[in-house]
């Protein structure tokens, strides 16, 4: 039965628990037609972009994007405004790299945040990468390049789209890590267990409303952190195990990887992190996205998640001392009261680099790639 209330101690949070700034939210129902006919439009869009003939992707952008579309892409594309910009420096190239690509949907939700319309998709594209993308060699091989999004939309269009590739993960397929080696395991992102992420069906708001309120508990639950170092004790005051299914699966950008159960998410990722950035909180920019949908949550921020890089080890890199925001987004899954899954694209690349790292120049460094000659060029001189 749904909640008409979030968890206790959220309601109770005073300004300055309040680090993540949940205790604000309102959830907003959206009407269920609109809903699935954004997230039928969104899927559309991008199908299209994926499948049709390279010469259609212009018409295909400016109808399904507003021409001052904001895109938000993790480094090192970062940010473009217009469909054209998205085209040239997003869509074609992408396309060019994995010629035969097509596009795969593991996970699509929508919403209402912030008095928008908002539809979530998580999956991967699938190709054979044929040609260097972002610098990274092209293998002749099959490879799959995780995607992470979010979409506002207005009168049927695009207007703004917060878009997360793994490409560390794309390095990691190409035969080179030019980071230390992932605490988590390094493997393929799973579809949600119960196969139904792609959400086409109406969902009840009660349903939804709790199961983001859920998310949100467990948030505000993670800012109880005072920032000692995190022992048994100081790790139990954040009351983690009350919020997650005891065998979760928590999957994690390529640098950071995959784990299961609170144990597993503890050794490999939550520990490392908070040793890391001791004092990191959410910021008033606030996330871009926030929606329950049936069983289903998605959160994210564009740099709302802020800290100070003060612990060495993550990444394998010292601490710096710098000032840093990361570009983070979470998909949810749950059940009647905990978190069964949870999907969670970071732009690591943006994070290091941020931290003196560039993951792409060190790539170029390991390949020997100082030219803008390609990987067979290198090797053959063809």
């Amino acid at each position: 039965m749904a909640s008409e209330q979030p968890a206790e101690r959220y309601i109770e949070l005073t300004q300055t628990d309040d680090k993540y700034f949940t205790s604000t939210f309102q959830y907003s129902p959206i009407d269920q037609a609109r809903n699935i006919a954004n997230k039928r439009r969104v899927i559309a869009i991008h199908q299209a972009l994926s499948d049709e003939p390279l010469d259609s992707l212009p018409n295909i952008a400016r109808e399904g994007f507003a021409a001052d579309v904001a895109l938000h892409v993790t480094h090192p594309i970062n940010e473009l405004t217009g469909a054209a910009a998205g085209l040239a420096a997003l869509w074609l190239p992408l396309r060019k790299a994995l010629p035969d690509m097509e596009r795969r949907e593991y996970f699509v939700a929508g919403g209402r945040y912030r008095d928008g319309d908002m539809v979530a998709c998580m999956g991967e594209y699938v190709g054979t990468f044929v040609q260097d993308w972002l610098g990274i060699p092209a293998t002749r091989g099959v490879v799959q390049l995780r995607f992470c999004e979010a979409h506002e939309l207005i009168d049927s269009k695009i207007a703004a789209s917060y878009i997360f590739l793994d490409a560390l993960d794309l390095m990691r397929q190409a035969g080179y890590f030019p980071i230390a080696p992932s605490l988590g395991k390094e493997m393929a992102w799973l579809p949600p267990r119960t196969l139904d992420g792609v959400i086409l069906s109406p969902q009840d708001a009660a349903r939804s409303r709790k199961t983001i309120e859920t998310i949100l508990a467990m948030h505000a639950a993670l800012g109880y952190y005072n920032g000692k170092p995190p022992t048994r004790e100081v790790l139990d005051e954040m009351e983690q195990a009350r919020h997650w299914h005891r065998n979760f699966m928590w999957y994690g950008p390529a640098g950071i990887g995959t784990t299961r159960g609170l144990s597993g998410f503890e050794d490999y990722h939550q520990i490392p992190f908070l040793v890391a950035f001791p004092d990191r909180s959410g910021s008033e920019q606030g996330h871009f996205i926030r929606i329950g949908d049936g069983y289903f949550a998605v959160t994210g921020g564009w740099g709302y998640l802020r800290a100070t890089h003060s612990g060495g080890g993550l990444f394998g890199a010292p601490a710096t001392g710098k000032r840093i925001h990361m570009r983070v987004m979470d998909f949810y899954r749950c059940d009647d009261d905990t978190i069964v899954e949870n999907w969670v694209p970071i732009d690591v690349p943006h994070i290091l680099l941020q931290m003196g790292v560039d993951v792409f120049g060190r790539m170029r460094h390991q390949f020997r790639q100082h030219s803008a000659w390609s990987a067979s060029q290198w090797l053959v001189g063809d």
